[in-house]
């Protein structure tokens, strides 16, 4: 075997090796980082006085959701959860907007708490979808929407779709693709994401009144990825910035006080 030979069996072997091969992992095993589902499933029982609701997706699939109707306030709230959470982990978050008055639908999503089907990118959008146009069912009263992490994914494109009357992203990311860079320390090609759930192409679509809450200790996604999602949204959009809080213990610097204040503002002006 000639030289020249032995070095481009080399460099095809390197190439296989440190670029091939880890690509192809990432790209068909990407589905189990994105969407890290938990074992357990949602209660088939009323928790915390939200009453379980199957909501069926315009594809087939059966979502296995939590629902309280409103009370004074006459307007409800979508709660998006993140991506290795349930339904059924947002009873909290639920329950103190219920105290406030307003209707709640904790939304979960296919594969997720019992749910039937398997996440994808557009299928869990499409289930945020149906999730809204259930609970615009109920009522034809103003809806709101409340996501966290992986949720404001499916959150933003579902605002831009719809029209709700306000929108609290916490903790939320430009694309998937700036968090793979973050998280590797080195930066994928767009062809290597199959969820790059590109927030910044969408938020500035949506029309309703939006409020950004991010911890400055944030380890999952950047601080710096909230500030920069806010500067390509809408003119006026909110942004608050809680100084030492994490990815997930924005609840011990109350941030669910935010939300809330913000919903009734913003449902007053609506009005």
């Amino acid at each position: 075997m000639t030289l020249p030979r032995k070095i481009s069996l080399w460099l095809f072997a390197l190439l296989m090796i440190f670029v091939v091969i880890p690509s192809a992992v990432m790209y068909f095993f990407q589905g189990l980082v994105v969407f890290p589902v938990p074992e357990a499933e949602n209660p088939a029982e009323a928790v915390g006085g939200f009453a379980p609701v199957v909501i069926t997706t315009p594809d087939g699939e059966r979502l296995r959701a939590f629902y309280s109707p409103p009370g004074e306030m006459q307007a409800s709230i979508l709660v998006f959860h993140g991506n290795a959470e349930t339904a059924a982990n947002q009873i909290p978050r639920g329950e103190a907007l219920s105290k406030a008055g307003f209707g709640v639908l904790l939304v979960e999503y296919r594969g997720y708490g019992g749910s039937t089907g398997e996440p994808t990118q557009d299928g869990v959008i499409l289930d945020g979808l149906a999730a809204y146009d259930f609970l615009a069912a109920q009522s034809d009263q103003p809806i709101g929407i409340l996501a966290h992490s992986l949720g404001t994914g499916v959150a933003i494109p579902v605002a831009a779709a719809r029209a709700p009357f306000a929108v609290v992203l916490e903790a939320p990311f430009t694309s998937l693709l700036a968090i793979a860079r973050y998280r590797m320390g080195w930066a994928p090609l767009d062809f290597m994401m199959k969820y790059p759930f590109h927030n910044d192409d969408v938020i500035g679509e949506v029309t309703a009144p939006i409020l950004i809450i991010h911890g400055t200790a944030d380890k999952v996604i950047p601080f710096e990825e909230g500030e920069t999602l806010a500067a390509l949204a809408p003119t006026g959009t909110a942004f608050i910035r809680i100084e030492g809080a994490g990815h997930n213990n924005l609840g011990r610097y109350g941030d669910m006080k935010m939300a809330t204040s913000f919903f009734t503002k913003a449902l007053a002006a609506d009005q």
